[in-house]
């Protein structure tokens, strides 16, 4: 009886600590979701004091004073453990009638949030505590408690009809690669500030929060910042820098870094080595480098002298266009070889010529580029490509090849390389076309022409990036 009566008492208080702060109810609930132990920054408890206020004022009704609250924060950080799997189930102790919209840039992560929020919100814990809030159901895209509460799951661009929110939560609205194309960008920005809107139950009270980490100058948080709107914001790079805001926060900053422990100098090394310096200032500094031009530097590539070409097979990757007139695009043919980690540009060329003459340049130039028998000859079989493919299948025993078609726009396509580049593992043979390749290079994508980059990017996504996937195969083979 004691035993029992003194439980009962501590659950008492832990309920009532949990309801009165919201950072208690996180660190009370983390295991019931996570397996590996927490470790509570100063960024964490901030975070959540925050949070607790937006919940309090709309559980007084009181009109938001933002239209979007807006928090970027480096990956690694909890943000979403914090934010879309736990304030929802906050909430519902303080007013259980709130009623909740929590996206995410794709359907497979935004459910898998809500999972974790479901495993919180039946576990024998939070039903011993909060019994009050009850369970009506626990479906993978809806939960809903005894008082009307709901927590409804939805993914970015996605349709959202018949519910209404008393706060909306967008975790992540776009990804990194998504983030590089102009339309992905158009459809979370035209989602966010027109779809949603509409979806308040009272516009005056239901506020947005959107955590994210900056993936692009036009990004939800850019497009949001650009526009003359009642906005509250968190900004917490993972260096120190002129981006903390407020400004107050730098305080908690230590040796410069926000988080010592999982965000340390090895850490974010190693983080900038592997995403390069474009996609590290976004994602970790929340200062998302400008993509409309200088996508690549000259001091990237190497130019090279005597680089032994023993056992090296020479390969050609073409960006094609049949046509003489100056005005148009020409045909680009890149040669290169790799060798251990990198990858060797022996020579660059870029000719307007019409189809016949075209066919006969390919048949003489890879040849004085040293094809060999092992050679690869790789053509992008867009409209004009699948003719030539055909013409030289036909006419010559070179090893043509398809390359696959692009799905991706060319800026996405180039970005995807970057860090490879940044590392230097392009390099260049030392010759009278190495200003002509460079310059077309670094101009993109502001730049006339791009065939030079659409060669490189096949390059190096075929002999770099398959790298990475070769490497996986083989551990998992150590292990069949």
């Amino acid at each position: 009886m004691t035993n029992s009566i003194s439980n009962n008492h501590f659950n008492a208080l832990l309920a009532q600590g949990c309801k009165q702060d919201f950072f208690t109810f996180v660190k009370t609930f983390w295991h019931s979701f996570v397996a590996e132990p927490p470790i509570w920054n100063w960024h964490i408890e901030h975070i959540c004091k925050e949070l607790q206020q937006v919940g309090e004022a709309v559980k007084e009704r009181k009109p938001c004073e933002f239209d979007y609250f807006i928090l970027n924060v480096p990956p690694g950080s909890s943000k979403s453990s914090i934010i879309s799997i736990l304030y929802p189930l906050w909430c519902w102790i303080i007013d259980p009638s709130q009623r909740f919209i929590c996206g995410s840039y794709s359907a497979t992560i935004a459910e898998d949030l809500a999972d974790k929020s479901r495993k919180v919100f039946i576990s024998d814990l939070y039903r011993e505590l909060f019994p009050f809030v009850g369970v009506v159901s626990e479906a993978k895209t809806k939960l809903e408690n005894a008082h009307f509460g709901e927590r409804y799951t939805v993914s970015t661009g996605s349709s959202v009809t018949g519910v209404h929110a008393s706060q909306i939560i967008i975790d992540d609205p776009l990804n990194a690669l998504q983030a590089t194309s102009e339309a992905e960008r158009q459809t979370a920005n035209k989602w966010i500030t027109e779809t949603l809107s509409s979806r308040k139950t009272d516009k005056k009270v239901t506020p947005t929060i959107i955590v994210m980490q900056r993936l692009h100058e036009d990004d939800p948080t850019g497009y949001l910042l650009s526009k003359n709107l009642r906005i509250k914001r968190i900004c917490l790079p993972a260096e120190l820098s002129e981006d903390v805001y407020p400004e107050s926060l730098k305080d908690f900053y230590i040796d410069g870094l926000m988080d010592i422990k999982r965000l340390d100098r090895d850490v974010l090394d190693n983080a900038k080595a592997n995403l390069g310096s474009y996609a590290y200032a976004g994602q970790y500094q929340q200062t998302p480098v400008d993509l409309s031009g200088g996508l690549f530097k000259r001091d990237w590539f190497e130019i090279m002298d005597n680089v032994p070409k023993e056992g090296a097979t020479i390969n050609f990757q073409l960006d094609t266009a049949f046509t003489a007139k100056t005005e148009n695009d020409p045909t680009g043919v890149l040669s290169y070889f790799r060798k251990g980690e990198y990858v060797y540009i022996t020579g660059w060329v870029s000719k307007r010529l019409e189809f016949p003459e075209l066919v006969a340049f390919i048949k003489t130039y890879t040849a004085e580029m040293g094809y060999s028998h092992k050679s690869k000859i790789r053509i992008e079989p867009k409209a004009s490509g699948l003719p030539l493919i055909q013409q030289l299948k036909n006419e010559t025993n070179l090893n043509i090849i398809a390359s696959p078609n692009p799905v991706k726009d060319k800026v996405t396509r180039a970005t995807e390389i970057l860090s490879k580049c940044e590392a230097g593992r392009v390099r260049l043979i030392r010759g009278n076309w190495n200003e002509t390749f460079l310059n077309e290079v670094c101009m993109f994508p502001k730049g006339k022409h791009d065939e030079a980059v659409d060669c490189l990017t096949e390059v190096v996504r075929e002999e770099l990036l398959t790298e990475q996937v070769q490497n996986l195969y083989n551990i998992l083979g150590r292990f069949a």
